[in-house]
């Protein structure tokens, strides 16, 4: 989809931070109060705003480490993907998870408070799902977020 510089603009705005003012924004990006809102509205409705959300983080919270767990599955079907992620994607410690091409399936970004949590998550959630072939885990040392979607413009 071809998004004008100023609708650019404005998402720029609200992926740094989601809770700016109208008028906040408005002024940001040279518009009206009216009009700036009016093209929020339209970019949630057209799908490119999907939802609002805070970025917290899971240290804060008593979760100061991260790590990524490769799936392997079998067999290899969109089923199996689907109960894989009904299975393990709704447990408090996981913050993403994707469905990959290649060897690994799917993989999972998890934040827990210790090593020990780590393991009962990989060996008694994950590894209990009967379709889990194997699973590499790695630990996290540092996670950045690149400037996201709307400023690359491609």
């Amino acid at each position: 989809m071809e998004l004008p510089p100023v609708d650019r603009t404005i998402l720029v705005a609200l992926q740094q931070n989601s809770r700016i003012t109208n008028r906040e924004l408005a002024s940001r990006v040279g518009l009206a109060e009216s009009t700036t809102h009016e093209r929020v509205r339209r970019l949630v409705d057209a799908g490119v705003v999907t939802r609002f959300t805070a970025d917290l983080d899971p240290g804060a919270l008593g979760r100061p480490m991260q790590a990524l767990i490769a799936v392997q599955l079998r067999p290899q079907s969109a089923e199996v993907v689907t109960r894989f992620l009904d299975a393990v994607v709704g447990d408090p410690c996981v913050l993403d998870a994707t469905v990959l091409s290649g060897e690994t399936d799917v993989q999972i970004r998890v934040a827990v408070a210790s090593s020990e949590a780590l393991r009962r998550f990989a060996w008694q959630k994950v590894t209990s799902v009967p379709s889990v072939r194997s699973i590499q885990t790695h630990i996290v040392y540092e996670h950045r977020r690149g400037p996201g979607l709307a400023e690359t413009g491609d």
